[in-house]
């Protein structure tokens, strides 16, 4: 088993939730992938109302993606696509700025000033 990520738990933990809740089916793959951008999942008309509402009382906001029936046993039952976002995790930035004897600031030469003060550049 490997080692999840931050998003990959987050993901998993809200999955499951949702399966919970009744209504509602995760269709995305877990655990997800770290280039996909959201977690899809499916909710039933009838329970719309209760299910994105105990999702935003998660701290998630369900974006709608379109209409989608559901296939069950008892027929087809209408149902719509929704995607949750969830952050990604940030690459850290590597400080690669000069440091030390070449980030000294030498003075400048006579011939430079001139130059300048020349092209009116240094008053």
């Amino acid at each position: 088993m490997t080692l999840l990520n931050e998003r990959q738990q987050t993901a998993r933990a809200l999955a499951q939730n949702i399966d919970d809740m009744g209504g509602a089916w995760v269709t995305s793959a877990l655990p997800l992938d770290d280039q996909a951008r959201a977690l899809r999942l499916q909710i039933l008309d009838s329970d719309r109302n209760r299910v994105v509402q105990a999702i935003r009382d998660l701290g998630f906001e369900p974006v709608l993606c379109g209409a989608l029936p559901r296939i069950h046993p008892t027929g087809v039952l209408a149902a719509c696509a929704y995607e949750i976002s969830l952050p990604q995790a940030r690459q850290p930035v590597v400080d690669d700025r000069i440091q030390g004897e070449l980030a000294k600031k030498e003075p400048m030469s006579e011939e430079m000033k001139g130059f300048l003060k020349y092209f009116g550049l240094l008053k």
